[in-house]
């Protein structure tokens, strides 16, 4: 694991001196929504935040629209007294892509037939303390599509990054490939949000509330506000029943 992380940090800084990004913050002031309750989350796979650095300079985010209680519903059928699932992942994290071939997949059939109130809660962990990098940036294009198109915007775009197999490349995408792979399939003014960077700043901030919930790792499942310690389909199903 120790060599996976090495390989992917190398490239993590590779794809920052390529990055052919024109603008990388867009300081526009607006009010973060912020959750109040405060959950014990203990991630499986433990890739680790480090102590994440504090910025020099207070910087302004631009918050998406469409966020629930800082997440993204899935744009199921879930009924009022369904639990709340909520997500923790990183589009680039390999286990996170293990998970959503599983588990990941099971919890979305779930907030279709209605049992599950599901929320993906962005959590660009594989950039290390950096305020940006490559996780931010396929993160960024997945939060775009939610704040031109909705939840199911979002959730289309985030099917389709784990579908590229990103988490499994030997170099992450280019912010080219992100539009190119987006561009039929998200909004309008997609393409400009994910060359802008448009939603980096917040995506830190996400991340810096998922470290004070002390989320270590990712994935990491949460129901109802306990943590789901076995992430396969036959745990999270006996995890929802015992909710």
């Amino acid at each position: 694991m120790a060599d996976d992380r090495t390989a992917r940090s190398a490239r993590a800084a590779q794809a920052h001196r390529e990055r052919e990004r024109a603008v990388r913050r867009r300081h526009t002031r607006v009010t973060v929504a912020t959750v109040a309750s405060v959950v014990t989350l203990v991630g499986i796979a433990w890739w680790g935040f480090g102590a994440l650095a504090g910025s020099e300079e207070p910087v302004d985010v631009v918050a998406p629209g469409h966020l629930v209680e800082g997440g993204f519903r899935h744009p199921g059928g879930a009924g009022p007294d369904a639990p709340v699932v909520e997500v923790y992942a990183d589009s680039l994290c390999p286990h996170c892509g293990d998970f959503e071939e599983d588990g990941g997949r099971f919890l979305a059939e779930q907030a279709e037939a209605g049992p599950g109130d599901l929320r993906f809660r962005p959590l660009a962990v594989l950039d290390g303390a950096a305020d940006e990098g490559p996780a931010h940036d396929v993160m960024n294009a997945a939060v775009c599509a939610a704040d031109l198109g909705g939840a199911e915007a979002f959730w289309t775009a985030h099917a389709a990054l784990f579908a590229a197999r990103y988490h499994r490349a030997e170099q992450a995408p280019s912010v080219a490939d992100l539009t190119d792979l987006l561009g039929d399939l998200g909004p309008a003014g997609l393409a400009e949000c994910i060359e802008e960077g448009r939603f980096i700043p917040w995506i830190d901030v996400a991340r810096r509330s998922g470290r004070e919930r002390d989320v270590a790792g990712t994935p990491t499942v949460v129901i109802d506000g306990r943590v789901a310690d076995d992430l396969s389909r036959t745990g999270l199903a006996t995890a929802l029943a015992d909710r």
